[in-house]
Parts: C-alpha cells; structure tokens; sequence
C-alpha cells in the first residue's frame, strides 16, 4: 500500500461527502438514512473514503465489511453490514462506479 499524498486523505473526504449529498438529493431513502439517524452521515462519507483507498490500494486497508464492497462480493457486503451500512450498500456501488481517482 502506498501512503496518502499530502492532503489526499483530506481531498477524498470532501468528494465522498459531495457524492453522498447529491446521492441523498436523488434518492428518498438514503435521504431519509443521512438525516435521521444520528452520525449516519459521518459513518458513510468515513466508510465511502476507506473504501475508495482500499480500491486504489493508498493508505491503510478498509476491514472486511470494506473489502467485500471492494472485492464486489454481495453476499458477505450484507454479511458483514451494520445498520448503516446495509442501507447504504446502494450508495457505496455507485461511489465505487462513479468516482475517478483523486491525487
């Protein structure tokens, strides 16, 4: 694994958190998921962006829940998913797909 570049860490914070606003502004539920349970927000843009260093193999590695998302493994995303994240599953697939690599 490499380490982050200066403010890397930082940069991929803040596109994780753009992407999960404009998700939110798109998709009732996950909306519903961001706003209302408390720190929902903060634990997937934290887990959004271990998610894309562990894709592009940059800082430490994510655990396993993150790892299965990388490793586009469904049955042990579910498996290993808290609260949270069993519904935000959706959001993590589209980040994985739509986000271009940040330096």
């Amino acid at each position: 694994m490499e380490k982050f570049k200066e403010g890397q860490e930082q940069r991929i914070r803040e596109a994780v958190q753009a992407r999960v606003d404009q998700f939110a502004a798109h998709h009732f539920e996950f909306c519903c998921l961001v706003m209302g349970e408390p720190d929902a927000k903060e634990h997937i843009i934290e887990i959004g962006a271990s998610i894309l260093a562990t894709k592009w193999e940059i800082g430490p590695s994510g655990g396993s829940f993150v790892q299965a998302i990388v490793d586009n493994d469904l049955t042990q995303s579910f498996a290993r998913a808290d609260n949270i994240n069993v519904k935000a599953i959706p959001f993590y697939v589209s980040l994985l797909y739509n986000q271009g690599y940040i330096q």
